[in-house]
This record gives C-alpha cells, sequence and structure tokens, in this order.
C-alpha cells in the first residue's frame, strides 16, 4: 500500500478513514502511525458504526411503528363496518305479524272455478296489509279481477285492488282490520265505470285467527 508522503497534521479525518479501509493485512507490519492517529481512526468508525445501528434502529422501530399503527387503524376500521352493519341490520328489522288468514274457494258462489286462494292479513310498523297466494288465476275474460274485504252483514266493503295471476300484497285503509271486515272475496268487474262490486265472486273465504 502507498501512502502519501505528507505531513500527518495535513490529512483530513476522512483521509485518515479512507486510508485505513485500504489496509491489507500484511500492510499493519510496515506501517507504524502514531498511537493518537489509530485511536481518531477507531474514532472515527465507531461514530460511523453506531451511526449506522442506530439509522437501522429507528428504520426498524419505524416500520414496526407503522406496521402496527396500520394494522390497529384497518382493525378499528373493520369494528366500525361490523357494528355499523349490525346497527342497520337491526334498524332495517321489523316485525311482520299475522293477525288472521282465510281460505278462498267458490263453495256456494254463482260462478265455479277451479282455482282457490290463500288470503293473509299481515301488520308491520303498525300498517296492515293482505296478502294473497293465488293456486290458479280464476276465468274473467277480458275482465279485471279485483280484491274486497267486506263486513259481516254484507252494509259495506273497500276494494282493495286488482288481482294478477301472482296474487300480491295489497295495503288495508286506515281503520279498517280482519275483525271489522271479516269477508274477503275476489270478484270479476267489467271495466263499465261502476265502481260498486258487480255481485260475480268468484272466491271467498272468512278470516279467522291464525
Amino acid at each position: 500500500m502507498n501512502i502519501p508522503t505528507r505531513d500527518m497534521a495535513d490529512f483530513s479525518d476522512d483521509d485518515i478513514v479512507e486510508i485505513a479501509r485500504s489496509v491489507e493485512s500484511h500492510d499493519f507490519d510496515r506501517i507504524a502511525p502514531p498511537p493518537q492517529v489509530w485511536n481518531n481512526i477507531l474514532a472515527d468508525l465507531e461514530v460511523e458504526v453506531a451511526t449506522q445501528e442506530a439509522s437501522a434502529r429507528r428504520h426498524t422501530r419505524s416500520r414496526f411503528s407503522s406496521t402496527r399503527i396500520l394494522s390497529i387503524a384497518a382493525a378499528a376500521l373493520l369494528m366500525v363496518g361490523v357494528a355499523v352493519a349490525i346497527v342497520n341490520t337491526r334498524a332495517g328489522d321489523t316485525a311482520v305479524t299475522e293477525v288472521a288468514n282465510a281460505m278462498m274457494t267458490d263453495d256456494g258462489l254463482p260462478v265455479s272455478t277451479s282455482a282457490t286462494a290463500d288470503a293473509y292479513v299481515r301488520c308491520e310498523d303498525e300498517e296492515c296489509f293482505v296478502e294473497v297466494d293465488l293456486s290458479a288465476l280464476p276465468e274473467s275474460g277480458a275482465d279485471d279481477l279485483e280484491l274486497w274485504v267486506i263486513n259481516s252483514d254484507v252494509s259495506d266493503m273497500h276494494s282493495l285492488g286488482n288481482v294478477t295471476s301472482s296474487g300480491g300484497r295489497f295495503d288495508l285503509p286506515a281503520g279498517v282490520n280482519a275483525t271489522d271486515f271479516p269477508i274477503v272475496d275476489i270478484s270479476i268487474e267489467p271495466d263499465d265505470g261502476d265502481e260498486t262490486h258487480s255481485g260475480q265472486s268468484v272466491l271467498r273465504g272468512v278470516f279467522a285467527q291464525p
């Protein structure tokens, strides 16, 4: 190894460190610098190593801390999402109560049909409705089939709407219930502008408690 021949005082700390790094094992026999030179070199090397180790520890801690923070944040968001989903599910869950049902047939009616139907009065959030499940749609030609609820002495009735092959759900008007209007009826209604019952019932039943 060749070392520049100038006074040691002219060497900077960086020069000394660079020289120390270039020294090979067999050069130690030929180099005999003053003790303070090696002390300075060792001090610089120890500072550099210590700085690198501290930087590595900070990087590790930073990476660990960032990973841990992200994990905690993700877990917190997941818990919030689950809580919101539970609240929304509970808020959307409303009890539907069946208060009456009836089997509708053509027994005793002037129009004979092979169809039958089941009708149910159900209530949800204090609003009640009739659901109709038809086995088949009664023949009505070009006329409509209309669903009615009628009181016991047939002095009052309410039309709930037209019935299709899928049956359907029909809201009950305010103040109308299965106790005061226990008869459920499906009739053939011509398109003649007359909104009253035609008298041509094809299916009828009486509501009873389930």
